[in-house]
This record gives C-alpha cells, structure tokens and sequence, in this order.
C-alpha cells in the first residue's frame, strides 16, 4: 500500500534468504528488479495492483498474483518457463488482452473479470506437457466474466480440459488413485463442448448405458453445466458449487451419489451463461458390487448450484473416462488436436 513507491533497489535481486515479497497496491511501481539470478528461495511474489508489466523469471517462484493491474495488455511469452509456478493470480486486470502459454506444473489460474482478455496461447499449457512426465492432478481454471474472449480461446480452454480429464483418467488407473483428482474450469459460453458424448437440454440427463460399460479401464466420469444467469439480478454474495447427483440402476441394484464439478468464490454481478467442466474419480463405483458389469445401466443425472439466487442450469453433459484401449487419447493424438485449433 505505498502509493508513492516508484522503484525498488537493484540490490534487492540479492536477497538469497527471501521467500516472500508483497508489493501489494503500490499503485505507482511500474518495475522489480531484473538481475534476480541469488534470489533462490522466493516462493510468493504478490504484485497485485501495481503497474508492472514485466515479471523477471524466478525459478523457485510457486504463487504469483498480478491482479488489478491497469498497465499489463500481454503477459510475456516465457511465463512457460517459471517452471514450478503453481498459482497465478490476475483478477480484474482490466486492459489485458492476450494469455501466452502456461507452465505445465500450474495448478491454479484465475483471471476473473479480465473482461477485455480476448485469446489465450494453443495450447493452453506449454508444450512440454507432453515431453515430460505428468503433471499435478489438481487443475482449476476460472474464466469467469471474461466475456471478451474468442471462439478460439474457448475451444483452447475446453481441449485443456478434455485433455486434463483423460490424463487423469489415466494417472488414477496407473497409479490406482481413487481421490483428489479432480478438474475445475470455468468460461464464458452457452455450449457443451462436443467431445461429451451424452448431451440434454435442461437440468436433467438420463443415458443408458450398454452392458459392460463398466470394466476395470474405467477411471473417472467428465461432467459439464451451462449455468445461466439471466435472471439473477442480485449480486451473488459469498461462494456457490455447481454440482451433480448421479444414481446408478439396472436389474441388480442401484448407486446413488453426488459429486462437484465447480464452485466461484467471487461476490458480484455473474451476467452471461458460463461453462463448467469437471472431473471425478470412479472410486466409489469400484468400491460398490450391486452394479453388475454385464448389465445396461440407466443414469439419472441432476446438475444444480448451490446458495446461487436464481441462476439456474440449462445445458449439461456426461462421458465416461477411460484408459488408452478405451479411447482415452494418446499424447501425439492430443498435440495433433491442438495444432488444428
């Protein structure tokens, strides 16, 4: 909060003990050091409501917070390359435009109220995705308000996410991990993306399953909700959860339980409809024996919010995950999908 500080010592790239930095609306900084080569253990760097546009490359950085920064229309190219950025924080950045592509390890991104954010990088995440080995399983993307954005920038977001739901389809079978994995993403639009295979308008989905849609290559379910919020026109205070019910029946038994797949923590106005994907693991279908796998199963699915006024779900879609041999994508496959975006 010194709004009178214009710029920091160069001496302070020198601090080898640092771990947190908060320049936290010094609304007249406009610059941080750029020689930062001592500074081995800064893990925060809060810039939030201050000017600067361009962030000196700090490997050990995790958590960076850029929001409401008036001067920053493009975040730099080599953000990829802040290669244990978890968390990157840039709501309300009012002029920003354009998003380059992410660090693969990023496990929290929030651009909350961008409203002028208009294309992000294909793909999303830096190509090294597919190089090295797998990345964190949580992932939560927040696009909320940013009503600017391109076709484009949405089918990159939504292939993030496609993508993301088939790596952890696989990691959770690999690995047998049956919690904590899930996907968060959030974004302007009125669609369900098309690679969900089982589509209803409204609120409500009941697929039928063929025999033996359940088998040991099932690992996880991807689900999506177009919320609408036109009729609400009070701001919404507090948090609110997009969630769903699922109830398993055939023949033998049935399977009822609930799941997220999204949740926004910021109060105020929400006006246009939003997108929201998520992922769940398949444990507590693993851990239930009344669902045969022989048998066709009907699913009744029930998407609602929660303490969210009178918004409302309109659209919504359902697909099992599964691994590789039941056409979970190969990683070529996947880069060739971006590529074609």
């Amino acid at each position: 909060g010194c709004t009178e500080l214009e710029s920091l010592p160069k001496r302070l790239g020198k601090q080898k003990a640092l771990q947190e930095l908060v320049l936290s609306g010094c609304s007249k900084l406009e610059s941080v050091p750029t020689v930062v080569k001592d500074m081995k253990h800064l893990r925060i760097l809060l810039l939030d409501g201050t000017r600067i546009r361009k962030i000196p490359k700090i490997k050990s950085l995790k958590c960076l917070c850029l929001s409401r920064n008036i001067a920053m229309v493009n975040l730099q190219d080599n953000l990829k390359d802040f290669y244990n950025l978890k968390c990157l924080v840039m709501k309300n950045c009012e002029n920003l435009r354009y998003l380059p592509s992410l660090p693969k390890c990023l496990e929290y991104l929030n651009v909350y109220g961008c409203e002028r954010l208009e294309s992000v990088e294909n793909p999303l995440v830096s190509d090294r995705l597919f190089l090295d080995g797998l990345e964190k399983l949580r992932s939560t993307f927040l696009f909320t308000n940013c009503h600017n954005l391109f076709q484009g920038a949405k089918d990159s977001i939504s292939t993030y996410a496609k993508w993301k739901c088939h790596r952890l389809a696989v990691e959770c079978y690999e690995q047998d991990k049956v919690s904590g994995a899930f996907v968060n993403t959030c974004y302007p639009g009125y669609i369900v993306p098309s690679w969900f295979d089982h589509q209803a308008v409204g609120s409500v989905l009941e697929p039928r399953l063929e025999p033996h849609w359940y088998n040991t290559m099932l690992s996880g379910i991807a689900l999506c909700a177009v919320v609408s919020f036109h009729e609400n026109q009070d701001p919404i205070i507090g948090s609110f959860s997009v969630k769903c019910t699922l109830q398993f029946e055939n023949e033998d038994g049935s399977l009822r339980f609930d799941c997220d797949i999204g949740c926004l923590n910021e109060p105020g106005m929400i006006e246009a409809d939003h997108v929201f994907i998520g992922y769940v693991t398949c444990s507590r279908l693993k851990d239930h024996h009344s669902i045969p796998i022989h048998h066709p199963t009907t699913v009744k699915m029930k998407f609602h919010l929660t303490d969210a006024c009178k918004s409302k779900v309109v659209d919504c879609g359902f697909r099992l995950m599964y691994t590789q041999s039941r056409g979970c994508l190969l990683r070529e496959e996947v880069a060739a999908n971006f590529t074609k975006l």
